[in-house]
């Protein structure tokens, strides 16, 4: 997240060419956008000599302005000068050709005489994904500090509109929050502001937060400045949150932790600062790492020492926390994306204390503070507790081969510890293997004696198991089993007689989307049926629609199938007479064939490439 901030000085009159006010969004609308249910921390940390409690009218406020190109000068690349709805403290742009324009901002505070900041790049902004979002792929966000004008400039003039998103925060939120010194407590967690001290009650995650593992620590900076205030911090870490979940669209806040250069530690992302919290913050890599922000830039300086020792106490307790010592190296599998330095499914070696350019193509952390890892790690080391990584053991019961499409796939196992003793109370995640990894498709919780149970509704073959990342121990998980799936085959007739030599509509529904294949049988002289051919239907969606021409006269028996071996189904036969023809029409048409193509029982091939024998 990059900085500018506006000096006190002269004003211009603001341009219009081109420009659409987006009208502001309220505090009601606000928190519509937020309003899925999320979960607070699970702990709680007192912060000494702050309040904790949540501040009045703490809510940021978004809001927008649209740029068209008009605003842009013909023959040069900067806007003229745009006012925005309201006053401001960090802002973004989104739009189609927005990347490639190389855009730069510069503010100022007209309202108080102010001069304009440096121009500042609007950095790409999408390191950091995957994440539930609007896939607006918005810019970095730019911190502001209190302006109320702008310009942009482009290497070029877009083609298209532009979006400039505002986040406003409220003066409640723009106060020193720093926790007090305290003693040190073996196995405790450093001071640490909660969300709610920040104001990050009033960005109500999109979703309940998903839970991995922690075997990584990844550190990143937000491309700020580092000369701000402490005061400063609290409303820095709250825009970011409002940005990142309202304009790129992300369930939450991306980091699970923030820090500042005076030693702050501030919550993150919501769902308990205990718990193994999937964040937005190293694509490929967010399911088996937390992410440590620094505000600031630290390509060219490094960061302070008030801050490397609370990253070094903050990682000492929360690797081991999950079972992951502080140093040495662990072999990750890369989940890929865009901006991954490895494509999905490559191992990749990386240290327990990583920078974000070890696995993604970036400069985060910046040069400087990437310089600084092995003192943070040697840092971390020296107050990281020595005791062994204790196991659990996770049991899965196997559950049944095969599942008809949209069932339910009931689950159930144990979780205990190493000596037997039930874990009560763990989340426990159910997972199916995707294209690009695990995928949690169900939770629950085990019960007192250590049992769970989940049931997933089951529409795709794949392989299945369970995981629980237990405080204090190594992430544990189940061998993945393999579990079919059924298809669901419905088939009808339009009639139960058609006259020989006419064809014969035949519809239905298939689920998964798969190929139907119509046995077609006749009935001879001794009742018995005999197949005479069949049609292979290779339906674009669910239903599907057919013609099967009956060349003869008689009883015949059509019966639709889809899938294989022990996932294969079969509709209910349909029974049709084909009867005799009067001479009239004999000599008219014979009917039509479907876009699924038809076979003719009577010794024809249809459209749709099927083979009968003459019956």
């Amino acid at each position: 997240m990059a900085w500018i901030r506006a000096r006190l000085a002269g004003s211009e009159r603001p341009g219009s060419l081109g420009l659409v006010a987006a009208p502001p969004l309220t505090r009601r609308r606000a928190l519509a956008l937020g309003a899925a249910a999320g979960l607070s921390s699970a702990v709680s940390v007192a912060v000494p000599g702050a309040s904790s409690a949540r501040p009045a009218a703490a809510a940021a406020r978004g809001f927008g302005l649209r740029v068209g190109p008009g605003a842009f000068a013909r023959r040069g690349r900067t806007t003229a000068v745009l006012r925005a709805p309201a006053r401001f403290d960090l802002l973004g742009v989104r739009g189609g050709d927005r990347v490639s324009l190389g855009l730069e901002v510069r503010v100022r505070r007209a309202a108080r005489g102010g001069a304009w900041s440096p121009w500042v790049p609007l950095g790409a902004g999408h390191h950091h994904r995957p994440d539930t979002g609007t896939g607006a792929h918005a810019s970095d966000p730019v911190w502001a500090g209190g302006a109320d004008e702008l310009q942009l400039r482009a290497a070029r003039r877009p083609a298209g509109v532009l979006e400039v998103r505002f986040v406003a925060v409220p003066a409640a939120a723009r106060r020193r929050v720093a926790p007090a010194a305290r003693a040190a407590q073996a196995g405790a967690p450093p001071a640490i502001i909660p969300r709610a001290a920040w104001g990050g009650d009033g960005v109500t995650p999109r979703a309940a937060p998903d839970f991995g593992d922690v075997q990584v620590a990844f550190v990143h900076h937000t491309v700020s400045a580092n000369d701000y205030a402490p005061e400063d911090s609290a409303g820095i870490v709250l825009a970011m949150a409002k940005y990142h979940r309202d304009t790129n669209g992300w369930n939450d806040l991306g980091y699970n932790f923030v820090v500042d250069k005076y030693g702050q530690i501030f919550e993150g992302r919501a769902g308990g600062i205990d718990q193994a919290v999937i964040g937005a913050q190293a694509q490929g890599y967010n399911s088996h790492s937390t992410g440590i922000a620094n505000i600031g830039t630290f390509t060219d300086v490094g960061q302070t020492d008030a801050a490397l020792d609370a990253m070094a106490k903050l990682i000492a307790w929360k690797l081991p926390l999950h079972g992951a010592p502080v140093t040495g190296q662990i072999v990750l599998t890369s989940g890929g994306g865009d901006l991954n330095r490895y494509k999905s499914g490559t191992p990749v070696t990386l240290q327990r204390i990583s920078g974000h350019r070890d696995g993604d193509a970036t400069e985060c952390p910046g040069t400087a503070l990437y310089a600084q890892l092995p003192e943070l790690r040697r840092r971390a080391a020296a107050i990281a507790p020595a005791a062994p990584i204790a196991s659990v053991a996770l049991a899965m019961d196997a559950p049944t081969a095969t599942v008809v499409y949209g069932a339910a796939l009931a689950l159930s196992g144990t979780l205990r510890r190493a000596d037997g003793s039930a874990i009560a109370g763990q989340p426990v995640l159910v997972q199916k293997q995707g294209t690009s990894g695990w995928v949690t498709v169900a939770r629950t919780t085990s019960a007192d004696d250590g049992s769970w149970s989940a049931s997933v509704a089951w529409r795709a073959a794949g392989r299945v198991r369970a995981r629980a990342a237990v405080t204090g121990s190594a992430a544990a998980a189940t061998q993945g089993i393999q579990v079919g799936c059924t298809p669901l085959l419905v088939a009808k007739a339009r009639t139960t007689r058609v006259k020989a030599g006419r064809s014969l509509p035949v519809s239905g529904t298939v689920r998964p989307l798969a190929p139907v294949v119509v046995t077609i049988e006749k009935q001879g002289s001794d009742g018995r049926f005999r197949k005479v051919g069949t049609t292979t239907i290779r339906p674009r969606r669910a239903r599907f629609s057919t013609n099967v021409k009956l060349g003869r006269p008689g009883l015949y028996r059509l019966t639709p199938r889809t899938g294989s071996g022990a996932a294969e189904a079969a509709a209910a036969a349909l029974y049709v007479r084909a009867v005799r023809r009067t001479p009239s029409a004999r000599t008219g048409s014979s009917g039509g064939t479907g876009a699924g193509g038809g076979t003719s029982a009577g010794g024809a091939t249809g459209a749709g490439g099927g083979t009968a024998a003459g019956a």
